[in-house]
């Protein structure tokens, strides 16, 4: 499948998802369930924040310069807050693994550098 431009956040989002799903049944099988349940609360949380980080900076495409910045900025600092109070809360209150949720954290990333070198063989390096 070719990746470009129109496309890539669509194949980032299903290559996530995809990682997501397979971490989890790797932890459950070899780990544990709550091991498992981390991996899969981490990836659904960085799976959302990434959506919410490609709508926020989509809306402020829309914008002009000066107030996009400013926009990009507020929602930025409010995702990182939102985000913050829900890892919190999940290490706190439901007590979840936290091995497997900075595994389920680090879905997103991993997919990124699994698609840079699959768009650098692709292109010859």
């Amino acid at each position: 499948m070719k990746i470009d431009e129109n496309n890539i956040f669509t194949i980032l989002t299903v290559c996530s998802t995809a990682l997501t799903i397979i971490f989890a049944l790797a932890g459950l099988a070899a780990v544990s369930l709550r091991f498992a349940a981390g991996v899969a609360v981490g990836g659904l949380v960085a799976i959302a924040n990434c959506q919410w980080l490609y709508t926020i900076l989509q809306r402020a495409m829309q914008l002009p310069a000066g107030k996009a910045v400013r926009f990009a900025q507020m929602r930025y600092v409010i995702r990182l807050l939102v985000i913050a109070v829900i890892v919190s809360l999940l290490i706190l209150y439901v007590n979840i693994n936290i091995f497997g949720l900075l595994l389920g954290l680090s879905v997103v990333a991993i997919a990124i550098i699994i698609m840079a070198v699959y768009m650098a063989t692709l292109n010859g390096g």
